[in-house]
């Protein structure tokens, strides 16, 4: 019996090789074909020219670099297809113009960069990482700061001057993310048409330590309007009694700190139900259901205002996520930009043409569902704000104390 088991499982073994050649043979003749019959260009430049990527870059390490085939090439590709864009979002894009920049390095580069050029960033009205890698073909800028860690707020300093002399009159608001926040820009641009960018505010997941209004975290991204940027570079960062002068320390509570004492407004960018738009975790993390439970314990004690884990953590128009990898990124982007569940849609158009009237345009109607579904600016003021943070620790009141 043991004999005849053992052969048995000799049998299976030779047939399952023999099948695995044959499969092997079959799709390697196929895939040599369909390279052929691409004119003039390998599956490889197709899909580095969509990721942005030069085929003169030849030191991609071997760990990111995209394989030669057929098959790469579809899949790339896939996620640069995008439905036609909606008359309203091409109006409110046009209305609300947003400047992104993504806090980068060069060694992230291949790593993340490339992949936020491809799916988000490219729908900001424009965007530029700082800093990426030379040679890559990503709208890149050098400010000549120390990379590292230790160094993000020198960055964010010099990022914010650049935009303040060349860019502050080509747009309304001024986003800053990382190369691993996902951001749905048409849901911020819904978020900001609520307000004008002359109001002195800006918007993301608040904190409460360190800072009395509140800070907005880094990691889920940060968006200034134009009028906070000039305070920000015409009167903190001139002040060192107002903005921290040396290089160092937490870019996002550093920023926090110079905003409130040039009277620009921690902004809530809940929705009018308190649902969070800008989160600073994975929608993995966020949207499983745990009770509050599988968060770590220092967010809870972090978080401006209540947060519920699950299904209610989150507005229907959500803006960002954060520690996004890029299986997540894509799988995001995909979903968000092109499945569609049959017969199930956005309601939001058919709302504005219900609520308008004959002389409101679409752009103001769309305004008008904004401002309904955001909290107000006047109850942001600090002063004015009846929605009180947690109390601080002990050991953080140390902490702000030693800064």
């Amino acid at each position: 019996m043991a004999s005849f088991r053992r052969a048995h499982t000799l049998y299976f073994l030779f047939g399952f090789l023999i099948g695995c050649t044959t499969v092997f043979w079959n799709n390697s003749f196929n895939s040599s074909d369909e390279r052929k019959s691409l004119p003039q260009k390998s599956v490889r430049n197709v899909a580095n020219q969509k990721l942005g990527l030069s085929r003169q870059n030849e030191d991609i390490p071997d760990s990111h670099a995209i394989d030669d085939g057929a098959a790469n090439e579809a899949r790339m590709l896939i996620f640069q297809h995008e439905h036609e864009e909606s008359e309203l979002a091409k109006e409110i894009r046009e209305n609300v113009r947003i400047f992104c920049w993504i806090m980068t390095s060069k060694n992230n580069t291949n790593s993340r960069a490339v992949h936020i050029h491809a799916t988000w960033a490219s729908r900001c009205n424009k965007h530029v990482f700082i800093t990426a890698n030379e040679g890559s073909d990503l709208p890149s800028i050098d400010l000549n700061v120390t990379e590292g860690r230790n160094y993000l707020w020198a960055k964010t300093k010099s990022a914010f001057k650049y935009i303040y002399e060349k860019e502050l009159n080509n747009y309304d608001w001024f986003l800053k993310a990382d190369d691993d926040t996902y951001v749905i820009v048409e849901n911020l641009r819904f978020m900001l048409l609520a307000y004008s960018p002359n109001d002195p505010v800006y918007f993301g997941c608040k904190f409460k330590p360190f800072v009395k209004q509140g800070y907005m975290s880094g990691g889920s991204g940060y968006v200034l309007s134009r009028e906070a940027v000039k305070r920000f570079a015409e009167d903190a960062l001139p002040d060192p009694k107002k903005c921290k002068e040396k290089g160092t320390g937490a870019e996002d509570a550093e920023m926090g700190k110079c905003l409130e004492k040039v009277g620009v407004i921690a902004g809530d960018s809940r929705d009018i139900n308190g649902k969070h738009r800008m989160l600073p975790f994975s929608p993995l993390t966020h949207l499983q259901e745990g009770g509050n439970k599988t968060m770590p314990a220092w967010f809870y004690k972090y978080m401006f205002y209540p947060y519920e884990q699950g299904e209610e953590c989150c507005s229907d128009y959500v803006v960002s996520f954060h520690y996004v990898n890029k299986a997540t990124l894509y799988a995001l982007h995909n979903l968000i930009y092109h499945i569609r569940a049959f017969g199930v849609s956005d309601d939001a158009r058919s709302k504005l043409l219900a609520s308008s009237k004959d002389e409101q345009s679409l752009l103001e109607s769309a305004r008008s569902l904004a401002k309904a579904m955001s909290m107000p600016l006047e109850s942001m003021n600090q002063t004015q704000n009846t929605e009180k943070p947690n109390k601080e620790t002990e050991k953080e009141k140390e902490t702000k104390k030693k800064e």
